[in-house]
């Protein structure tokens, strides 16, 4: 019988987690797992900053958005001992190299959630 205790607690327990591997970056593997709420109220602070749309530049709102994204790509990508790759002091330098397959994996990350939603949809009983 399976320790529900030890299940539990047991690290990324909280969090739905996958392993992909990493082809540009000579076939690393890596573990994504969902965001968590601390880096999706982050993720909002930074949308949301200057909520003045009607005055904000195509380029800053392009700026915006990828600092969001880097927030919540710091949060997603661990190790394969699932141990966070980044930290939020080192937000900058990821800021700086963010490119289209860190937003590939990011998209992954936040696939698990929808993967979540479904699911939950399709156990719905019909009405």
């Amino acid at each position: 019988m399976k320790n529900i205790k030890n299940l539990a607690l047991a690290k990324m327990s909280g969090f739905r987690h996958k392993t992909v591997a990493v082809p540009e970056w000579e076939g690393v593997k890596v573990v994504l797992r969902e965001p968590s709420g601390e880096a999706w109220l982050r993720w909002q602070e930074v949308v949301k900053a200057g909520d003045d749309d009607e005055n904000v530049s195509v380029s800053e709102k392009a700026h915006r958005n990828l600092c969001a994204d880097v927030v919540l790509f710091i949060d997603v990508l661990c190790d394969t001992d699932k141990q966070p790759v980044f930290s939020a002091e080192e937000e900058e330098q990821v800021r700086e190299i963010y490119g289209p397959i860190h937003s590939r994996l990011l998209k992954q990350a936040l696939d698990l959630i929808n993967n979540a939603d479904e699911a939950r949809e399709k156990s719905q009983p019909p009405a």
